[in-house]
């Protein structure tokens, strides 16, 4: 595996790079991002997961969240955090991958700063959640809100299209649950997170100012974006979508030989 780095954007954002190809693939995280502590442990498992559907010798950098942000978060400011880097520290336009709850700051950031993404990537993502996936959101910020983490994680048991994925999701979770609770993030700054994305305010307008050359690719049956991919790849101009047949949330890990031959593609 190619060297991983890890560290700190803007003092406070936890980044794992690896490669130092000159146009890196900027990646933001998913959720896990802010549920979990981001330890730099945990930002290189992170980035090894990526290596594997990316196309071969993919420079990259993987960002996650603000762990203790001092005001609430909102997407209007995770994406000016990431424009700030951007315009710092990436060759312009920058090409741009979101994952998951990633994916809906990502959007929010190419509809605010069309000129600093030039590429942009939706992994089992869109501008927004689904009714199903607010759903799910409300019910992860109740058990946050009640310090209840095992009935949290419990709730990602059912991600995957393969029964036997999630039992053994189930059967971990039995059998780790205090050192995995013990690796959580703090519920109140989970909490935050959660309801900034139920405050999602990127709307179809917002959409088309986005002027980056745009995949959307997932699974037609996501838990939290289902039916949203196409509303988003209808809004954005010339936006291709590659909806993946039968699949869930869960899509990167179990097609990942196809999520990465898409990737490759289009990168």
């Amino acid at each position: 595996m190619d060297r991983i780095e890890t560290g700190l954007f803007l003092g406070r954002l936890p980044f794992a790079r690896v490669g130092q190809g000159p146009e890196s693939l900027l990646i933001i995280n998913g959720g896990q991002g802010f549920m979990m502590k981001p330890w730099p442990s945990r930002l290189e498992k992170g980035a090894g997961r990526l290596i594997r559907i990316l196309p071969p010798n993919t420079s990259f950098v993987l960002i996650g969240y603000d762990p203790a942000p001092k005001a609430d978060p909102s997407l209007e400011g995770m994406a000016r955090d990431i424009a700030e880097i951007i315009d710092a520290d990436f060759k312009k336009p920058a090409s741009l991958m979101g994952i998951s709850y990633g994916g809906v700051v990502a959007t929010q950031l190419a509809a605010r700063y069309p000129d600093l993404v030039g590429k942009l990537i939706l992994l089992a993502s869109a501008h927004g959640f689904s009714a199903d996936g607010k759903r799910r959101l409300r019910k992860q910020i109740q058990f946050a809100q009640a310090g209840q983490f095992h009935a949290l994680l419990k709730e990602f048991t059912t991600v995957f299209r393969r029964p036997w994925l999630n039992l053994l999701l189930r059967l971990r979770l039995r059998f780790e649950a205090r050192s995995l609770v013990a690796r959580m993030g703090a519920p109140s700054t989970i909490v935050r997170y959660l309801e900034a994305m139920l405050d999602d305010d990127v709307t179809e307008e917002d959409l088309r100012n986005i002027s980056a050359r745009t995949l959307i690719l997932g699974g037609e049956r996501d838990q939290f974006f289902g039916g949203m991919m196409e509303a988003t790849a209808s809004a954005i101009s010339g936006a291709k979508l590659k909806v993946l047949g039968n699949e869930t949330h869960m899509a990167p890990v179990e097609r990942a030989s196809d999520v990465r031959r898409h990737l490759e593609e289009f990168i």
